[in-house]
């Protein structure tokens, strides 16, 4: 047999080499990230800092987020908005539900309820459990820029009910004020209210039935 010819050798081992170095420049960011969210949630932040931003740096949108948040936390606001608008701007719910909390709040930005309301909606569109509680909470309570007609609106409704599924107590006492009054637009219904009301009793761990409440 003769032998291959050593450039032959070397073509397909230099094309693996340099697909493994391809496939670890992409996932460098995600494996930063992944180690800087693991340390985070162990408590470890001086190690997860570091890690998080170099991922977001990189223009990793959940990295982003979550250094935006230890700096939000850490009172260095305007660095921690301009991270959270990062990774918004992307489309990633956490971003989006921490830059339009800060846009309301008027934290590291001017303040904007209506904008930072609005941001906080493009989360709870994708899920986002926080958002859907907090944007509930701005109809329940009746949030900058949202009139009566608004509150009372489907809109309205279906954030609060989405809410109360949640098991997010504010929203769980508004629907079942609303089924005993027959308020955001739906029939008056005793049983509803009376079970809407057992549910947020149990949830503040309050055992037994009010007066008044049917069987």
């Amino acid at each position: 047999m003769h032998p291959e010819p050593r450039s032959g050798l070397l073509r397909p081992l230099a094309a693996a080499l340099l697909c493994c170095v391809a496939l670890t420049a992409r996932a460098g960011p995600e494996e930063d990230y992944k180690a800087g969210a693991k340390s985070y949630g162990d408590g470890d932040v001086m190690t997860a800092m570091p890690l998080l931003k170099k991922a977001a740096d990189a223009g990793h949108a959940p990295a982003q987020a979550l250094y935006g948040l230890i700096l939000d936390r850490a009172d260095s606001d305007e660095e921690a908005v301009g991270y959270m608008r990062k990774a918004a701007d992307q489309g990633n719910a956490d971003g989006q539900f921490g830059y339009g909390s800060m846009l309301a709040a008027g934290e590291g930005i001017k303040r904007d309820p209506v904008a930072g309301r609005a941001w906080v909606a493009k989360a709870a569109e994708q899920g986002h459990k926080l958002a859907i509680n907090e944007l509930a909470l701005a109809y329940v309570k009746g949030a900058p820029g949202l009139t009566d007609e608004m509150r009372r609106s489907e809109t309205a409704l279906r954030w609060i009910r989405a809410a109360a599924e949640n098991d997010f107590i504010p929203a769980v006492d508004a629907l079942a004020e609303a089924y005993r009054t027959g308020a955001l637009g739906l029939d008056a219904d005793p049983r509803q209210a009376d079970q809407w009301a057992a549910k947020s009793r149990k949830l503040r761990g309050i055992t037994g039935k009010r007066r008044g409440d049917r069987k």
